[in-house]
């Protein structure tokens, strides 16, 4: 059994409240916010290497706002 696979069984057994803080935890560990970082670098660079080549398009404000919204939305249903 993996260890990913023996952490999930194990965040099941915990109640609502521990299990939040134990999410919180794993987001705020060292390994997590660097690989959170290697994928935000690995983006931005997709993006700057996309704008050099010309391939970029107008930025829709409203669209933008509109899936915040919706994002927002889902997030307090669920």
């Amino acid at each position: 059994m993996s260890a990913v696979t023996e952490l999930k069984k194990a965040a099941e057994q915990l109640s609502p409240g521990d299990r939040w803080e134990f999410f919180v935890w794993l987001r705020e560990t060292e390994d997590v916010r660097t690989h959170q970082l290697e994928e935000l670098r690995r983006d931005l660079a997709i993006g700057v290497e996309q704008a050099n080549r010309g391939d970029v398009v107008p930025l829709d404000m409203s669209a933008i706002r509109a899936k915040v919204h919706q994002r927002a939305k889902q997030s307090v249903t669920t």
